[in-house]
């Protein structure tokens, strides 16, 4: 009879022992499998079941079988030994050079699609790096890159902070629009009748983006809290606002939305860089060529650029 213990343990010796011996049949074989002794595995079975506090094999028949809880335990040492096998793959990963963890915050204008596709390449690869991904908006997007110290930052502003290592992404289009039946949708507008109507943004705006509506933003604003919300909105007829042409196509074509006519421009073109401080580890460097390699609506640039930055809104930088 096994004593019953408190507070049992298996060791990873003891989940070999026992996951050998049940795909080799025998103790012999299992011994031979492991490469250890045969009374080493009779062993390590034996205090395996002094652990536990009952029986793990059954050994009344001719052969030797695993008790209804032996087949139990059995499941719970083959993930212990997968558990084990993944870690030491961690390990092997890890003094190789890849990151425990890379940081993304990115500028909630820009689709996220190319980014979740280059992490899912990651995932795929089975790297050991954690991906972390943040959205924000406009300067929330530095201000969280340098409070997180964050290792990627795609933005549309360019960087107050200096020594960046940036990196062009394709451009990304965006219209100011509103819903079909709202008083601006028809005609052609001067700037006092934008005024007289409510402008919706995301948190707000900034000079930088050089808008042709910023001269207006000062009243009759409401700031959301993501495009979502803003596209909601818009489509309620609560107001016009900026949505990028690649959220809005689909409402655009059924006539839903509709682009707005006034003396100034009612499209604007963005120009969103990847930015980092230099020295990615591998998996930093992989998302860089994924997202440098996708697309939005336009070619994206050649690796490895410095960006300069600028206090106007950022336009391509000349091709080498």
């Amino acid at each position: 009879m096994v004593e019953k213990v408190n507070n049992p343990s298996v060791t990873l010796e003891q989940a070999r022992a026992l996951d050998a011996l049940d795909r080799a049949g025998t103790f012999a074989a299992a011994a031979t499998a492991l490469r250890r002794g045969h009374t080493s595995v009779l062993y390590l079975i034996r205090t395996l079941e002094d652990a536990l506090g009952f029986r793990v094999l059954d050994r009344t028949g001719y052969r030797t079988r695993l008790t209804p809880s032996g087949r139990r335990v059995l499941e719970g040492c083959r993930s212990l030994l997968t558990a084990e096998a993944e870690l030491a793959t961690t390990i092997v990963q890890l003094r190789a050079g890849w990151e425990a963890t890379v940081s993304v915050v990115f500028d909630g204008i820009v689709p996220i699609d190319p980014l979740l596709r280059a992490v899912g390449r990651l995932v795929h690869e089975q790297v050991p790096t954690r991906i972390d991904v943040r959205a924000e908006f406009l300067a929330g997007v530095e201000e969280a890159f340098e409070h997180t110290a964050a290792d990627l930052m795609i933005a549309v502003l360019p960087p107050r902070v200096a020594g960046l290592v940036a990196v062009e992404l394709a451009p990304l289009h965006a219209s100011l629009v509103a819903r079909a039946d709202h008083p601006l949708a028809d005609g052609r507008h001067d700037e006092r009748a934008l005024r007289g109507q409510l402008l919706l943004t995301v948190r707000g705006s900034d000079p930088r983006l050089d808008l042709s509506t910023s001269g207006i933003e000062a009243r009759s604003t409401v700031h959301l809290n993501d495009f979502a919300s803003k596209q909601a909105a818009i489509l309620a007829g609560i107001g016009f606002g900026w949505l990028p042409d690649v959220l809005i196509e689909p409402e655009l074509a059924r006539g839903r939305l509709r682009r707005i006519q006034w003396a100034r421009p009612s499209t604007h073109v963005f120009y969103p860089r990847l930015y980092h401080r230099g020295q990615p580890g591998p998996a930093a460097r992989q998302l860089i060529a994924a997202l440098e390699g996708d697309r939005f609506d336009a070619p994206a640039a050649s690796p490895g650029r410095v960006s300069r930055p600028s206090h106007r809104s950022p336009r391509p930088a000349r091709r080498r």
